[in-house]
């Protein structure tokens, strides 16, 4: 089972700017949640404005309405404004490319990529000093699935801007969905050191270090993560997948259900619950409702039917596999697997069924027929059986495989 892509999309303000709005506003009562601290502050000047009858959109410049901020929900209303300003005769050159470059942004957001790379091609020809047009023109280029052109952007962007914790931080994520992991890590340290508030870059190297095993620094970047914004249900999810990595299951738990609460609708959060609490003990009937809603949300996903199965067997419950397999793909892995719980095939025809000719999906292939087969035996009364073949995934899983600590978990009551 591997962890899910990370998000490239996320809002970046000017530095200082959080810390002066805070300074500058305070609140007669105890302040409402809101998505990070600079959130609290932009609401507490909002509601100042609101005050003294000044409608905040109102209040805003076109140029200002126009900027790319990252906030979907403002699309259109940045659009228009960017339109206006584009089309104004008294625009200057530099501030026609800056509006381009934020329709661009925009368009983005909004995953209209041809007129997105449209207003920023547009957008550098006026002004081929503008950073922000090429960082936006490379996220596009991500979008097209053309990461050489979108690398190439983002050292353009550097080159211009050497201090733009921005630009190294959408690097350093390209270099980690790319597997250059010790590039990754030079960029998003670097953006750190120019900007140590952050938290994206904070989440972004953390997951890294999860990928290279260093669980402690992980945890150490997803807790400054979760300090500087406390409502990234992603970062609560990481931190959960971490603590359950660590043996922490009633920690795992606890930041699971934050994430669930910030992002109701994530099939992912309930199915990672779902295992925490069916490899804690006595937690079944949790565990089965949770692969229940993961199904729910997501009726394509083979992993959640396949632990929706084996919590549904160990509770005695009638089983949903064979109306959940009309929806699955069996063609493709975890098919094999899916076929051992429906009586289609045996343990020794799953396991040879473990036979890509990339090695590395072999190899996930086979910890996956290991530790399935072995939650099988289990179900069926082998204990030998089950006890060698959990034991091979313990040994050999990644580390980063919600099967290699659940075997852990499940060897424990079998010695």
């Amino acid at each position: 089972m591997r962890f899910p892509v990370v998000p490239t999309f996320h809002l970046k303000l000017p530095k200082g700017f959080c810390r002066v709005l805070s300074r500058n506003f305070k609140w007669a009562a105890p302040a409402p949640t809101f998505r990070s601290s600079c959130s609290a502050a932009l609401a507490a000047l909002a509601a100042s404005l609101m005050l003294f009858g000044i409608d905040v959109a109102d209040a805003q410049s076109d140029p200002d309405q126009c900027k790319f901020v990252g906030q979907l929900e403002k699309a259109d209303a940045g659009i228009a404004a960017c339109d206006r300003v584009i089309k104004d005769s008294k625009t200057s050159a530099q501030d026609r490319a800056d509006a381009l470059s934020s329709r661009c942004g925009w368009w983005w957001a909004k995953k209209d990529t041809d007129r997105a790379l449209t207003d920023c091609n547009e957008a550098i020809s006026v002004n081929r000093n503008a950073a922000a047009a090429y960082l936006n023109r490379g996220n596009v280029y991500l979008s097209k699935s053309d990461p050489d052109r979108a690398l190439a952007d983002f050292n353009e962007a550097l080159r211009l801007d050497p201090k733009n914790a921005w630009a190294y931080t959408e690097r350093g994520n390209l270099y980690r969905n790319k597997g250059d992991l010790d590039h990754a890590l030079a960029d998003l340290n670097e953006a750190i050191t120019l900007d140590p508030n952050y938290a994206f870059a904070h989440f972004l190297r953390g997951d890294l270090y999860r990928k290279k095993g260093d669980l402690a620094r992980a945890m150490d970047d997803m807790n400054e993560t979760l300090r500087l914004d406390p409502n990234y249900p992603l970062a609560y999810f990481t931190r959960g997948r971490l603590s359950f990595m660590l043996g922490n299951g009633p920690a795992a738990l606890t930041d699971f259900g934050k994430a669930i609460k910030l992002e109701p609708n994530d099939s992912m959060s309930y199915f990672d619950r779902g295992v925490a609490y069916y490899t804690i003990g006595d937690r079944n009937a949790d565990a089965e409702a949770d692969f229940r809603k993961a199904t729910e949300l997501n009726p394509k996903d083979a992993y959640a039917a396949l632990w929706r199965e084996l919590a549904e067997r160990r509770n005695s419950a009638p089983s949903h596999l064979a109306q959940a397999a009309k929806q699955l793909d069996m063609t493709v892995w975890p098919a094999p697997v899916i076929r051992l719980f429906l009586g289609e095939t045996s343990i020794e025809q799953t396991l040879g069924a473990a036979s890509d000719t990339d090695p590395q999906v072999k190899a996930a292939q086979t910890c996956e027929a290991n530790f399935y087969s072995g939650e099988f035996a289990l179900l069926k009364k082998n204990k030998k059986e089950a006890q060698k073949l959990l034991k091979l995934a313990a040994d050999n899983c990644p580390p980063t495989y919600v099967e290699s600590t659940a075997a852990v978990a499940e060897l424990i009551p079998l010695k």
